[in-house]
């Protein structure tokens, strides 16, 4: 089944550009690191195509409020969580540029609580129905 990208809009968004950054970066690191931390590095790569998911949901403007509000918390969630996995693998790193890349994106990522930093606040949120 092919991959249907999202739209440019979503694309474009820098929270969805620091979603993408952080899975490129997790995948470098699984890459780099032994043999015996790959699993628990794959397992960060999942972590982040997860936070990828929810930053979309929270940047598409078709999402209704409700939606976009579970997905603010999934996000905040899912960074916490490859914050926590990173800890352990980055020690084991061969090249410090992909991990401290990779801390700037999760930080980016567990900061996006607030509307204004997503550029959400003016956008409009749908009504829930009664």
């Amino acid at each position: 089944m092919p991959k249907i990208p999202p739209r440019e809009s979503v694309r474009e968004h820098p929270l969805y550009r620091a979603a993408m950054a952080a899975q490129h970066a997790a995948y470098q690191l699984m890459r780099d690191v032994p043999p015996g931390a790959k699993a628990d590095a794959t397992r960060l790569v999942t972590e982040l195509v997860h936070a990828t998911t929810w930053a979309t949901a929270l940047v598409d403007p078709d999402v209704p409020g409700r939606d976009r509000d579970a997905a603010r918390a999934a996000l905040a969630e899912s960074a916490a969580r490859a914050k926590a996995m990173l800890a352990p693998l980055a020690p084991l790193a061969n090249d410090a540029g992909i991990v401290e890349s990779l801390e700037k994106r999760i930080e980016e990522l567990g900061r996006s609580e607030g509307e204004e930093e997503t550029g959400l606040a003016a956008a409009p949120r749908a009504e829930p129905v009664p």
